[in-house]
């Protein structure tokens, strides 16, 4: 068994999948989370279990069989997140709704129960995948805008709390990459994020799942928002 762990939800695809790969490969032991589809590919050290992070019973239940599979939390990473445009007038409850659930309250039943675990160990690392949503606005994303804004809030409320363990918390924008929700823009997208872009490109998928590898060993880094993508906020 690996020295560490890192709890992955939304682990079936996109960053998801990308980041249990990079981890994986760093020599870590993963266990993750995913509702829907599982995951159609298969790495070592690594135990892949369904469950809803908006259903506290199995957060509760994701988190006590993680520590029966592997002994302990090293990372916790909130990845999971969906996105459900609609205009403020048009958008019904429910996408309201399905979008903050996931997004943020699903993010604070996962980091409450893992929260009791890292405090025991006096130690851990907590990465929250925000988005640039949280600061440069755009039509039809006021739901999944207001989600990740409030994901920042709460990963610098975090950080206060949590550092009294000696535990980090951090939060990350991804930036668009060609995975999962980035596959399904149109062309005419895509050229207007590498218009906006400092750099005329799009985020490496490589190079942000290595930086989070790299994050999560971080010590005395805690209360930081890294901006991984070069459209400027």
């Amino acid at each position: 068994m690996n020295n560490k762990t890192v709890l992955i939800t939304g682990i079936s695809k996109g960053i998801g999948k990308h980041l249990a790969i990079a981890f994986s490969k760093a020599g870590w032991n993963i266990y993750g989370c995913y509702k829907n589809d599982k995951p159609d590919y298969s790495i070592k050290n690594s135990k892949f279990i369904e469950a809803d992070i908006t259903i506290y019973d199995d957060v509760q239940k994701l988190v006590t069989n993680s520590i029966k599979e592997y002994g302990h939390i090293t990372c916790l990473i909130n990845n999971a997140g969906i996105s459900s445009p609609s205009t403020i007038l048009k958008m019904d409850n429910d996408k309201w709704l399905s979008v903050i659930n996931t997004n943020l309250t699903g993010t604070f039943y996962t980091t409450k129960e893992v929260l009791k675990v890292m405090s025991k160990q006096k130690n851990g690392s907590i990465i929250n995948i925000a988005s640039i949503c949280a600061f440069k606005h755009f039509m039809g994303d006021a739901n999944y805008s207001a989600s990740k804004a409030g994901l920042i809030a709460f990963t610098k409320s975090l950080s206060r709390e949590a550092g009294r363990s000696g535990i980090t918390a951090n939060a990350v924008l991804p930036g668009f990459h060609l995975t999962n929700m980035g596959s399904n823009a149109s062309n005419t997208y895509m050229e207007e994020v590498k218009k906006e872009s400092v750099l005329n490109t799009t985020t490496d998928i490589k190079e942000f799942t290595d930086f989070i590898v790299f994050l999560s060993e971080l010590k005395t880094v805690s209360g930081q928002v890294f901006n991984f993508d070069s459209r400027l906020i």
